[in-house]
């Protein structure tokens, strides 16, 4: 029996992602008439994690039971290396240069032995991992080396380093050595995977003088699940994924003035909200969504046509988020708040949601679908059965 094991950076959207990536590959094996193989995922993130993937892919755990398999330890190491936003996205980053030899020695000791996993109903089983044959990753911060790597990314690090080192420290509050070394450590693993698969649009790849960074990248559309229509009935309102930043509570006050509803996941965060899951964001009632600018959120405005409202960078925070902040205003597809009134942020909608009609065209008319799960699968597909 084969295994394919997901490698991926830190926070919530990047292990959905990679397992939604090797469900299609899976999904593509099937359609040419191939087995499914089992999906090792790093559990970093324990109950909330297991929580989250159960809520995402109960359904597909139904049919097939064994296919989800999480692992514990592996989750232990790679959580080593990730940017938890407790501390200066520096000295993370010192971290991650200091431990990544060393954390990936430990994920690649750990995958060459026989070790448990739990499936999302919490059956435990022995792998031996002799038997995993693919890697899939997404911006991945650690070398496994066991098997074929195969990468997703919405931009390399090492280029959003290399930027960020221009930038300069007012900007982006990495000191140079770092950047230097971080972008050095990042081109050692990125430049080493069999394939790339490069989203569109994301951090730089939507520039119309955007260049390839390594031979034999392939652009893509996003790379994410399509969300599902959400037509049930709900009162008009904004959605708040992200919360703790200076001067919501303003921003709050004038939405309940206006007579608009506040939903969010995290009601302890978002006082008088009303909880309620992500999937309501492409409700029309949904008036916007207040999110990080991480791509997994863009996109799913830009598909459903919700638009998407994002705080301004704070210079301490993840250098990734300054240059995405860039990329959606200057394609137009959403909106950074900087304090302005909240009607002011409605009048711009109706402008925003054209924007992101145009760019959902521009991606069909390129790609056929908008759906970049499926395309990479069918690369990823061509590949591993080529040998």
């Amino acid at each position: 029996m084969g295994y394919l094991v997901t490698n991926f950076a830190y926070g919530i959207g990047p292990y959905l992602r990679t397992t939604e990536l090797a469900l299609a590959f899976n999904n593509e094996l099937m359609r040419r008439g191939r087995a499914r193989i089992s999906v090792i995922v790093p559990w970093v993130y324990g109950g909330k994690q297991k929580k989250i993937m159960s809520e995402n892919f109960g359904a597909h755990a139904a049919l097939y039971p064994d296919e989800i398999l999480l692992d514990a330890k592996l989750g232990r190491i790679l959580k080593q290396v990730f940017y938890t936003g407790d501390r200066r996205y520096e000295e993370t980053l010192s971290a991650w240069v200091e431990s990544a030899e060393r954390v990936s020695n430990e994920a690649g000791e750990h995958l060459s032995s026989t070790f448990e996993v739990e499936t999302l109903s919490g059956e435990k089983k022995a792998v031996n991992g002799r038997d995993i044959v693919l890697e899939i990753n997404r911006s991945p911060r650690i070398r496994y080396g066991v098997a074929p790597s195969y990468s997703t990314t919405f931009g390399y690090i090492a280029e959003i380093l290399e930027r960020a080192h221009a930038a300069g420290r007012k900007a982006i509050d990495v000191g140079p050595k770092a950047s230097q070394k971080g972008a050095a450590l990042a081109d050692s693993i990125e430049s080493r995977q069999e394939i790339n698969c490069m989203a569109y649009p994301a951090t730089f790849s939507w520039r119309r003088d955007y260049q390839p960074r390594y031979k034999g990248e392939v652009l893509v559309p996003p790379i994410t699940d399509l969300p599902q229509k959400s037509d049930g009935s709900l009162d008009e309102g904004i959605y708040v994924t992200i919360t703790g930043i200076e001067g919501l509570e303003r921003l709050y006050g004038e939405a309940r003035a206006l007579g608009l509803k506040l939903y969010s996941n995290d009601t302890k965060a978002v006082e008088g909200a009303v909880k309620i899951l992500p999937e309501v964001i492409p409700n029309p009632a949904i008036k916007f969504q207040f999110a990080r600018s991480g791509w997994g959120s863009v996109w799913l405005s830009m598909f459903c046509g919700t638009p998407i409202v994002v705080p301004e960078f704070d210079p301490t925070d993840d250098p990734e988020i300054y240059f995405n902040n860039i990329a959606i205003e200057e394609m137009g597809i959403g909106i950074i708040y900087r304090g302005q009134p909240l009607r002011s942020i409605l009048a711009e909608t109706e402008h925003v949601r054209q924007k992101q009609k145009e760019m959902r065209e521009a991606i069909l008319k390129r790609w056929g679908t908008l759906n970049g799960n499926e395309v990479c699968a069918k690369l990823f597909a061509d590949k591993f059965l080529a040998g």
